[in-house]
């Protein structure tokens, strides 16, 4: 996020990575995700659709099997734009999946949704229509510094502040499983842990994904 400088001055967009199978197994965010989670978060900022929720689901305690988490979370993502699209408005956002010992596989979504959507019982309904089942823990949304997405969001100072440090630091707890040196290079507080993850371990919205950064940075120029 262009408040974070560790984040937004490690850009390295040159960082290479492997293409995502639904079979391939990784155990670190890589290089080339971490790169484009933080700049999907500031495509995200740029365009106004501002992170404003944190939602955390456990999807092998709703019974879904590893190798079918990616496809589990981007059923949960059409529904949540579905959702966004009837109040409105649209969605946005960036996710990291994580496995590890006592937690098992679960993702971490940092979504923008329109001030009109709730999600009160929502996620409850989602989680079961993408075919998991839901109980205690499966799901837990959190927003972004109360009402993130006030229309006078941008003109007010401390409430900017404070948008940007609650996103910065869930967004770098998203990196969090990148190895070592990357987790050096981003100047991350904690880096380095490690999971098994079958196919897609993180992701973004094609509204501000790299290219629609690309697109922008085209248009700038003419």
């Amino acid at each position: 996020m262009q408040g974070c400088d560790a984040l937004a001055t490690a850009r390295l967009r040159q960082w290479g990575g492997a293409r995502n199978r639904a079979d391939r197994e990784s155990w670190h965010v890589s290089k080339h995700q971490a790169n484009g989670l933080i700049q999907a978060a500031d495509n995200a900022e740029r365009l106004g659709l501002r992170f404003n929720r944190h939602w955390t689901v456990h999807y092998e305690r709703a019974g879904i099997a590893e190798e079918g988490g990616a496809k589990f979370i981007g059923h949960l993502l059409r529904l949540a734009k579905a959702q966004a699209r009837r109040d409105g408005g649209d969605m946005a956002a960036a996710w990291a999946r994580e496995n590890g010992e006592g937690k098992g596989g679960h993702v971490h979504i940092m979504m923008h949704l329109p001030a009109a959507t709730y999600l009160r019982n929502r996620t409850r309904r989602w989680i079961v229509a993408a075919g998991g089942k839901y109980q205690a823990k499966v799901s837990k949304v959190v927003s972004f510094a109360g009402r993130l997405d006030r229309a006078d969001m941008s003109s007010d100072p401390f409430v900017n502040g404070l948008y940007r440090a609650n996103a910065d630091a869930v967004l770098a707890y998203l990196l969090k499983y990148v190895e070592a040196d990357v987790g050096v290079a981003l100047g991350l507080s904690r880096f380095g842990e490690s999971g098994r993850i079958v196919g897609k371990r993180c992701g973004w919205t094609q509204n501000i994904g790299r290219a629609c950064s690309s697109h922008a940075e085209r248009a700038s120029k003419i």
